[in-house]
């Protein structure tokens, strides 16, 4: 029976050194706000994406690519990244995309950053002269690296893809 109560102690002293360490970590995020994320700290690159799709206007539809048409299209390669998700103008007629990836390192990101950065560029050329209404949008799009996170996204409202992206 003691060495249950010590091993309660124990365990309880241990759940709020974790919990305390953690809110400390949370704090120094907070106030880090463009800081790259942590190796420790995770972040669901679907989730952010997809709430990007639901919570800004875009003007076209938008269509989800896959692995394949990624590095096709987007020139990002399957083996770049852990986890990805990228919606991409339905029709073309818009240059409205969204990209969100987790590298498999710092110098993947910096890769996929550069292939975001020579689409985005691709996007502005092909934009400028068959739409320039659009052009605005590709002036002002989001291109961000946090650590072994790039999030990209091309629309309307870059200071919302900001706010979510965080």
């Amino acid at each position: 029976m003691n060495i249950k109560k010590t091993l309660c102690i124990i365990l309880a002293a241990m759940t709020v050194t974790c919990a305390c360490a953690s809110c400390g970590k949370k704090e120094d995020s907070d106030k880090g706000g463009d800081k790259a994320q942590t190796a420790t700290e995770t972040v669901d690159v679907t989730a952010v994406a997809d709430k990007m799709k639901s919570d800004i206007t875009f003007e076209d539809s938008l269509i989800e690519f896959d692995s394949d048409k990624i590095n096709k299209i987007l020139g990002v390669s399957a083996d770049s990244y852990k986890t990805a998700k990228v919606y991409v103008s339905s029709t073309g007629a818009t240059p409205e995309e969204i990209g969100c990836f987790e590298a498999n390192s710092e110098e993947m990101a910096t890769s996929i950053e550069a292939a975001l950065t020579m689409r985005l560029n691709n996007q502005k050329g092909t934009f400028t002269d068959y739409k320039p209404e659009q052009a605005p949008k590709l002036d002002d799009a989001v291109l961000t690296v946090k650590g072994n996170y790039v999030y990209y996204c091309v629309s309307g409202d870059s200071a919302k893809a900001k706010e979510i992206i965080g």
